[in-house]
């Protein structure tokens, strides 16, 4: 009674709309979260696939929603980056685990790995979201993950205004392998918050291979079309 007495004084609204929750929605509201615009999971993602092509073979390529700049999706992974959205990170990711299931992805991996950020970072915000969407696939698909299994040992800036081969050339003298032992022969779901150049991720599957994973998928949460 006295949450409802509250609810009434101080509605809780959905991170994305702002349209008030009913009983039993967290965060974001069903009417919301069902017009996001998602990647159909069952068909594979040809235009995030071309990211990788000449730089690593990756098995599977997936992202769950369509990111645009100004949309409610960059307005969801903004909220779960900086926003202390750690529950909603995992929660939206619960979601995306049993869309993977539902395609036939349920039996396809054995360990889940996230990008990691730069300690500072990290202590600064508290978290890292990519630990998040992990956390919440591991949940579902029932998949141990991993966070100490590579190493950001430089801290970047933003790398929004930089080229394709340019932020190639920057990830590869950011990250570094920490535990080999943890993915080796295992067939590994390597995790990013959202992929655009597909730069970052692709170096660092390309670690994970030359540590004889043995083969490595991609999954964000969001990707350009």
């Amino acid at each position: 009674m006295f949450k409802d007495f509250i609810s009434l004084l101080f509605p809780r609204c959905c991170v994305v709309s702002n349209e008030p929750l009913t009983k039993g929605e967290q965060f974001i509201s069903t009417n919301c979260a069902y017009h996001l615009p998602k990647y159909n999971l069952y068909e594979p993602n040809e235009s995030l696939s071309k990211r990788f092509l000449g730089v690593v073979n990756v098995k599977h390529a997936f992202a769950y929603y369509k990111f645009a700049k100004k949309s409610r999706v960059q307005k969801l992974i903004h909220h779960i980056k900086y926003k202390n959205g750690e529950e909603l990170g995992e929660l939206v990711s619960r979601w995306y685990g049993n869309a993977l299931i539902e395609a036939g992805f349920g039996q396809a991996f054995d360990v889940i790995v996230t990008i990691p950020l730069h300690k500072k970072k990290q202590r600064k915000r508290g978290y890292n979201q990519c630990d998040c969407i992990a956390k919440g696939l591991s949940a579902v698909m029932n998949i141990p993950w991993e966070t100490e299994v590579l190493c950001r040992h430089v801290q970047t800036g933003s790398q929004t205004t930089l080229s394709r081969v340019e932020r190639f050339d920057n990830a590869a003298s950011v990250y570094s392998l920490r535990d080999a032992g943890k993915i080796q022969n295992k067939r590994v779901l390597l995790i990013d918050d959202v992929i655009t150049t597909g730069a970052t991720i692709g170096i660092c599957a390309d670690l994970l291979l030359k540590a004889h994973a043995k083969e490595v998928s991609v999954a964000s949460l969001a990707s350009p079309e």
